[in-house]
């Protein structure tokens, strides 16, 4: 984040001198809080509530996982996992999914490693569901997407592309040549039952009884992501142009940003952002404006807000039922000894 504010500094710097704007009103991080308090307000409400409502059939779509396995938690707190899962993100990137697995675990009792294991399948389902989406986008686009990769990704050699799958090749041949002396461990034992489970969390897929209700869910997911990202091109003037079109392209370009393990996507986000968006002429300065925009509205104040509300209300809620179990109990007990 702070190497992509420098370079955007620098970009507004260059652009200050060309038009002859003096230094003192060259500040891009007074040009940055310009620009928040210029938005159309009412599109980031509309943001808010699309990014609730895009986790409201996440958490609905979680239901229907879980259901095969004997499971039947309230909407409360599989609502509240997934908005604390996004919270979490913020802190240390991907523990989110630790978390939402530890917290449904937690008060609904279900087993870890099958709570884990139905949270993995959730988001491979998304990966899934972001390649057809980016295939589509691709095929619709195909001159926009040759274009951004002649400029950024020709001259990279194929040794370089292969680095990272070649070093993980090594690793699994290694893990495999030596897996008799590692596999009698008492830790690697353990870890082989916590792995059962996890495997029984990921297999429910095949039982699921409502695959209808699981593909509409997982369709208003992306649908409501995206109203998000297209909302936050309308509430920014030199953004609110452009297509719904390009609107997709922009929004398969921020996704990939958020799929880079930085906290919330932050950073690597905004990179991406301000690369698709200079191919639509929209000038760096402003398109850093934009990716701030996007991001801290759309992504950290959503985040921040639902899941500090969603962990008190889980609180609130289970402390009741636990008291409500409670006194049901010591109902029962004096109505037997009676």
């Amino acid at each position: 984040m702070y190497w992509v504010f420098v370079t955007q500094d620098k970009s507004y710097q260059a652009y200050c001198r060309e038009n002859g704007i003096g230094v003192d009103d060259c500040v891009l991080w007074r040009k940055m809080l310009h620009d928040l308090l210029e938005v159309k307000w009412i599109y980031i409400v509309i943001i808010f509530l699309s990014f609730y409502l895009s986790n409201y059939f996440r958490a609905l779509r979680w239901l229907i996982i879980l259901e095969p396995l004997g499971y039947h938690p309230h909407k409360i707190n599989t609502i509240g996992s997934v908005l604390v899962s996004y919270f979490a993100n913020l802190g240390i990137p991907r523990s989110g999914e630790f978390v939402r697995a530890a917290l449904i675990s937690k008060y609904e009792k279900i087993p870890l490693d099958k709570a884990f294991g139905t949270v993995v399948l959730d988001r491979m389902v998304d990966l899934i569901s972001m390649a057809v989406i980016i295939f589509i986008t691709t095929l619709t686009q195909l001159s926009t997407f040759r274009i951004f990769y002649e400029k950024y990704f020709s001259e990279v050699s194929l040794g370089q592309k292969l680095i990272l799958p070649s070093i993980f090749l090594v690793f699994l041949v290694i893990l495999y040549l030596t897996r008799n002396r590692w596999r009698n461990f008492l830790f690697f034992s353990n870890l082989k039952n916590r792995i059962r489970g996890f495997y029984e969390g990921l297999v429910v897929i095949k039982r699921i009884k409502q695959p209808r209700a699981f593909m509409l869910y997982t369709l208003l997911i992306w649908v409501w992501f995206y109203v998000m990202l297209y909302a936050a091109l309308q509430s920014f003037e030199p953004t609110a142009h452009l297509s719904l079109i390009a609107g997709l392209v922009i929004y398969v370009f921020g996704s990939l940003g958020m799929l880079i393990p930085t906290p919330g996507g932050m950073g690597s986000y905004h990179y991406l952002i301000i690369l698709v968006l200079a191919y639509y002429n929209i000038n760096p300065v402003d398109a850093f404006s934009f990716a701030n925009i996007s991001f801290f509205c759309a992504q950290f104040a959503d985040n921040v807000i639902l899941g500090l509300a969603a962990l008190l209300v889980m609180y609130i809620f289970n402390k009741r039922q636990k008291k409500a179990i409670i006194s049901d109990q010591i109902e029962n007990k004096i109505q037997t000894e009676v």
